[in-house]
């Protein structure tokens, strides 16, 4: 037997239908004309080149997302749903906030290894190593190693070694799976900007931490190789001369060079800091375009989120 549905009923479902479409239609209009609000006050602002690159920023996915979760919260708070407009709104804040690059970048600078200058500039006498960290390279997919965004590092250590900065250089990682350990496509990428195959070493590590235990053991009982290059012997007398031990620096980003000191000094480590990669932004001028979210300013903040989450946990 059919059921008969009550003109009365189609009706309520004819209302709430023809209300949802409202509230959706005032909450996309909202969203738009927050769009164009950006647009707008950026072209006022700044001029007509950056209000491109805003318009165009605004149609990346994540600040589609931004707008649609606006759209959502502006279109339930029409319809009196306060808690799910709630949900929107700290939808839309969390987005905003953790995809913004004034955020990202000034959440960056609180984290980087605090320097007055620039770190290399200021050694004065030659290092007996620097250290460079592994993880700003890969092979691409045709076995070609590539830098990556940390590929600064790479540079300047090989900078430090041809302005004679440093007697030898070490390159430290270990990959997982199949990939090539990070230690030697440092040496293959070193040796190919004219840094001599002899004063590469490597050290092992799938992790910053592993790392400073494998370098704690390299220098406690270094190779003679690394001995004969930087003037030292295993000779008593000669230890007790070098009793301040070697002359090691360490380059790594500077976000992740504070994470690093600590780990050093937890294995006893002494190190002179060399970060590079200084991202972090100060507080500046306020612009409009600023408050539009990108996926570049997300990746800048979960890095940065990182470091203190290892800082909370004392990594």
């Amino acid at each position: 037997m059919e059921s008969v549905e009550v003109p009365g009923h189609q009706q309520e479902r004819s209302l709430q239908r023809r209300e949802i479409g409202k509230s959706l239609a005032v909450g996309v209009f909202a969203a738009g004309m927050l769009a164009v609000s950006l647009v707008v006050a950026t072209g006022i602002q700044a001029g007509r080149s950056p209000a491109e690159r805003a318009a165009t920023s605004l149609v990346m996915p994540i600040a589609l997302i931004w707008l649609l979760l606006f759209a959502g919260t502006i279109a339930c708070f029409v319809r009196r749903r306060v808690p799910l407009a709630t949900l929107f709104a700290i939808a839309w804040l969390t987005v905003g906030i953790a995809f913004n690059g004034s955020v990202a970048g000034r959440f960056l600078r609180s984290l980087e290894y605090p320097a007055a200058s620039d770190p290399a500039a200021n050694l004065e006498s030659t290092l007996d190593a620097v250290v460079l960290l592994g993880g700003y390279a890969a092979d691409n997919r045709f076995d070609v190693p590539q830098l990556g965004n940390d590929g600064q590092r790479l540079l300047l250590a090989a900078q430090l070694w041809h302005a004679g900065k440093t007697k030898t250089l070490i390159s430290t990682g270990t990959a997982t799976g199949d990939a090539r350990d990070p230690s030697l496509i440092g040496r293959e990428l070193l040796t190919s900007i004219g840094v001599p195959d002899h004063v590469i070493f490597e050290v092992p590590g799938f992790n910053t931490d592993a790392e400073m235990v494998h370098l704690k053991a390299f220098f406690e009982d270094p190779p003679e190789a690394w001995l004969e290059l930087v003037g030292w012997t295993r000779a008593p007398s000669d230890t007790d001369r070098q009793a301040g031990g070697p002359s090691i620096g360490l380059v790594t980003s500077a976000v992740h060079l504070s994470r690093a000191m600590r780990l050093a000094d937890k294995r006893g480590l002494t190190f002179t800091p060399l970060g590079c990669d200084f991202n972090g932004r100060p507080a500046g001028r306020f612009e409009f375009r600023d408050l539009i979210p990108s996926s570049g300013a997300g990746k800048a903040f979960a890095v940065a989120f990182k470091e203190q989450l290892a800082r909370i946990v004392g990594r």
